[in-house]
């Protein structure tokens, strides 16, 4: 049995989209940013285990985009945060400022804002770092040109 593919007129146009550019880890095998993971099991089946396998491997791997290293940040929404001990392994997962017991939307729209503020200092640092090291590799003389083709070097 051979399977026979026809176009149907009107829906042979490739579709056009930008390829997200997310992070990602460096060890290539595992899933890819962004994602949602639903672990279902009986209790003492090994689901807080193994969330928190995948989270130790993201920590230990390099997490890249465009030559940039990106540092992982864990948060935590887990009623039973005090029964299993074993989320105090994770480095990434600050359980003081990090860690919920008890879900609520505001809670989760505060995480997002804090991460959204979070991205965009640690974007204008990378922007800072890359302006720093373009001014200081151009020498004096041709600070000038540097300064007509980007001025934004100078007022940051």
């Amino acid at each position: 049995m051979s399977i026979i593919v026809k176009k149907i007129k009107g829906f042979d146009n490739p579709l056009l989209y930008d390829k997200l550019n997310y992070p990602q880890c460096t060890c290539g095998e595992c899933p890819r940013f962004y994602f949602n993971s639903l672990h279902i099991g009986s209790r003492g089946s090994g689901k807080t285990h193994t969330v928190c396998d995948m989270v130790r491997h993201y920590e230990t791997h390099k997490l890249m985009r465009d030559n940039t290293e990106y540092k992982l940040r864990t948060h935590l929404i887990s009623p039973t945060i005090d029964a299993n001990p074993i989320f105090k392994s994770l480095e990434s997962l600050d359980m003081e400022k990090d860690a919920h017991d008890e879900y609520s939307d505001e809670l989760l729209l505060k995480i997002i804002k804090d991460i959204r503020e979070k991205k965009e200092k640690y974007d204008e640092y990378i922007k800072y770092q890359d302006y720093y090291k373009k001014f200081h590799k151009t020498p004096e003389h041709k600070l000038d040109k540097l300064y007509d083709e980007s001025p934004e070097i100078f007022h940051l």
